[in-house]
């Protein structure tokens, strides 16, 4: 319901620059409440179906968005033509950025664990596939890891209200709060090893990141991903980031700001370890170019800008 916290959350930037999403939001706040799914249409044009009252589906049935920084990062570091991969990729919303930006001639690898969530997240993709500017989809019902057979994954009570909460590890936890299903887990290296060029990977998977940098290793080596955005919840710098860095990468802290992002040369962003949201950055093996491309100012994934780009 309407309050004075939830009217001061109108003052940030994906009501600011996207002035109907204040009427998006006050139809969530009063027709959506008996709900269990919706489907919302993103800045760049492609619709996702979400959950309004699980805590991503609500970000994005809010504000039209989620992550805004991580969300503006990939819009510009990704290209036409690119081999993006998304692990964790969730209900699809990074995928439809990857997915609009490799274009026609580009390709997407989706990596998802979760049974429920695959789901989600095939639904979404099944929608895009037919849209003509995306690239080619291929997912993977697959947790990511250091080597390929079988993994633990774990989810708490949070994840009724949370479905990003999931998490691996290699064996199973012993805390009756818990539930654990086993699923397969692959690495990068097996999957893309003879690959020439990776453009972008993105990882969101709660705590696992340095297992899935183990296991891209000789990807790392050779220089075949160019870029990796990627959540730490770790102090910077953390063992994920000097790995990163002993394969000759360049890391930036992303920082939100309400004009756009800031890229923090080998720095940790500001954030609250209690509120979050936890931090992410950019590893490159082409610093000059990121740079380049993430350098002007404004927003260009939603607003106004992208209105414009839309209609060019």
């Amino acid at each position: 319901m309407l309050t004075p916290r939830s009217l001061l959350q109108l003052a940030k930037p994906p009501y600011f620059f996207q002035p109907f999403q204040v009427l998006k939001r006050l139809r969530l706040e009063f027709f959506w409440r008996s709900r269990r799914d919706a489907s919302v249409v993103l800045p760049w044009g492609l619709s996702i179906k979400i959950d309004p009252h699980e805590a991503i589906g609500y970000t994005i049935a809010s504000q039209g968005l989620y992550e805004i920084a991580l969300t503006e990062s990939l819009w510009r570091l990704t290209e036409p033509g690119d081999l993006a991969i998304d692990a964790g990729a969730n209900i699809g919303y990074t995928a439809s950025i990857l997915g609009i930006r490799v274009g026609a001639g580009g390709r997407v690898f989706c990596f998802e664990p979760h049974p429920l969530v695959f789901n989600s997240l095939k639904a979404n993709v099944d929608i895009w596939k037919k849209d003509r500017r995306c690239g080619s989809f291929e997912l993977h019902q697959e947790a990511l890891g250091a080597a390929s057979g079988k993994a633990s994954l774990h989810t708490s009570d949070w994840f009724r209200t949370n479905r990003g909460t999931a998490w691996i590890s290699g064996a199973t936890e012993a805390n009756p709060d818990f539930r654990t299903i086993e699923v397969p887990i692959r690495n990068l290296d097996s999957l893309f090893g003879q690959v020439a060029a990776i453009g972008v990977l993105k990882m969101d998977v709660q705590g696992h990141e340095l297992s899935v940098l183990h296991g891209a290793a000789r990807l790392l080596d050779r220089h075949a991903l160019r870029d990796i955005i990627f959540e730490e919840e770790g102090a910077f710098p953390s063992p994920a980031h000097n790995f990163l860095k002993s394969h000759g990468y360049f890391i930036f802290g992303i920082q939100e700001a309400f004009t756009g992002v800031r890229y923090l040369p080998d720095a940790q962003p500001v954030f609250d370890p209690v509120t979050g949201p936890v931090p992410n950055y950019l590893a490159t093996i082409e610093p000059e170019r990121a740079m380049a491309r993430l350098s002007p100012g404004m927003w260009q994934s939603f607003g106004l800008a992208r209105l414009i780009a839309s209609h060019l």
